[in-house]
């Protein structure tokens, strides 16, 4: 069977580059394949546990495709020939293109420790099927590990103890949770947060091995340590979905994910790659990074339908902003571009800036908390490097303004002159508004040295 476009995968970023390549696109014929044909929403996944009360209503369903008249195949892309421009299905099937866009996503990653396969131990996976599973183990779970204490840990062991009393534990190799995407204060504050809702934190430890006969009974840390378990969550991360473009002699960086150029373009002709499986590099250095999100990824496939025939309009990806939000009990927490702690690994010369305001004004009405802004500017020039802030709810989209001024190259003095709409019972006061604060801490750091 032949279509004008075929799309490989089920995710934000293959249903988005179907969208739009269809709305740029109306005449061509389209179909997305996908292998999982119950798929989930992948950033609430951890909230399918206790906080969504039916996992069905996670579901990724096909309306959207089937409205733009895009075709869904439930089938499994075993095959790709670059040269006859075809792929071949699990059902035997042969289905031929014109433009083709891999978006096969990213797999769990499951470090090599001993028990890793046991009963009772689970890996993320973005299935209905699956995380109903999941679901029902953890609700009869007593003593719950999870590896990893990134975001997809610190979420997952923030619903366990919100909702159930089981014995939760995150077990973390680096010196603190969330450490990729926060400086210190941050990753102690987050921390405070999970230890007082009852979660044990065990950071700079690694796991030795799963314990147990016929079911997972416990964790070893290389310190002798064992936690009781009887159930296991491994959330370290995952690694790019590569195998098909690998066996079809796509290139593919040292680092495992397909190489693309700026337009997502592949070193296969009429092939292009978005999502977690293509290369991301990033925003300051291009240097290829381990940054897979919804929010880039389907910002990469929109330039990917939008330029499927042809570079219609110059939108290119300038590299990820890296731009990451959560909420941990009654706390949101965001952070988009470089850390402090970035900017000193990879030598940049910097500057910051802080501010702390109630989130109303006056801070006695009612939903007003503490919304706390860190701003990283370059030395001299001022360049916008980085923002992370905690808080309430607003925090999820301030953050935005931080990553739209990364990439639109704001500098302090911007910033520090913003104009901004404020209300008493949505903002902080325009007088003490930390976003303008910090810039103008960092800007008089900046006059003075």
């Amino acid at each position: 069977m032949e279509y004008n476009v075929i799309i490989v995968g089920g995710g934000p970023a293959g249903v988005i580059a179907a969208l739009t390549a269809k709305s740029v696109y109306p005449d061509k014929s389209m179909c997305l394949i996908k292998d999982i044909g119950d798929g989930v929403i992948p950033c609430a996944i951890p909230y399918m546990i206790h906080t969504i009360p039916d996992p069905e209503q996670n579901r990724m369903g096909n309306m959207p495709l089937d409205k733009a008249g895009i075709e869904v195949i439930v089938d499994k892309v075993v095959s790709l020939d670059t040269q006859q421009s075809s792929i071949g299905l699990e059902s035997g099937k042969v289905l031929t293109y014109e433009r083709l866009v891999l978006a096969t996503g990213s797999i769990p990653t499951v470090p090599p420790i001993p028990g890793s396969e046991m009963p009772g131990v689970y890996t993320i996976e973005k299935s209905l099927s699956a995380m109903t599973a999941l679901r029902a183990k953890a609700a009869k779970a007593k003593d719950v590990v999870i590896l990893g204490g990134g975001f997809i840990g610190a979420e997952f062991a923030d619903e366990m103890v919100r909702h159930s009393d089981s014995n939760t534990h995150i077990v973390e190799m680096l010196p603190r949770i969330l450490y990729g995407a926060f400086d210190d204060e941050f990753c102690e504050e987050a921390a405070d947060i999970l230890t007082d809702s009852g979660v044990t934190i065990h950071t700079g430890k690694r796991a030795v091995s799963i314990d147990g006969s016929e079911h997972v009974e416990a964790v070893t840390l290389e310190n002798g340590e064992k936690i009781p378990a009887d159930m296991v969550i491994i959330g370290v991360g995952g690694k790019p979905n590569t195998e098909l473009a690998e066996k079809a002699g796509l290139l593919v960086t040292e680092s495992g994910s397909i190489w693309v150029d700026s337009y997502m373009r592949t070193n296969a002709e009429h092939v292009f790659a978005v999502g977690d499986c293509a290369l991301k590099r990033d925003f300051f250095t291009r240097r290829e990074v381990p940054v897979w999100l919804a929010s880039t990824a389907t910002a990469e496939a929109r330039i990917a339908g939008t330029n499927i025939y042809g570079i219609r309009v110059l939108r290119q990806i300038q590299g990820t902003v890296a731009a990451f939000s959560t909420k941990l009990g009654d706390v949101a927490f965001a952070s988009a571009g470089l850390t402090c702690r970035a900017c000193e690994r990879d030598g940049f010369r910097w500057v910051s800036g802080e501010g702390v305001a109630p989130d109303r004004h006056p801070g006695v009405l009612p939903g007003a908390s503490p919304l706390k802004v860190k701003l990283v500017f370059a030395d001299r020039g001022g360049a916008l490097l980085g923002g992370q802030m905690s808080g309430g709810s607003s925090v999820g989209e301030l953050i935005n303004a931080v990553a739209i001024g990364i990439q639109m190259q704001l500098n302090v003095r911007d910033l520090d002159m913003m104009q901004i709409a404020t209300h008493p019972l949505l903002t902080s006061a325009p007088t003490v508004h930390p976003l303008i604060n910090a810039a103008h801490m960092a800007l008089a750091k900046l006059r003075a040295g």
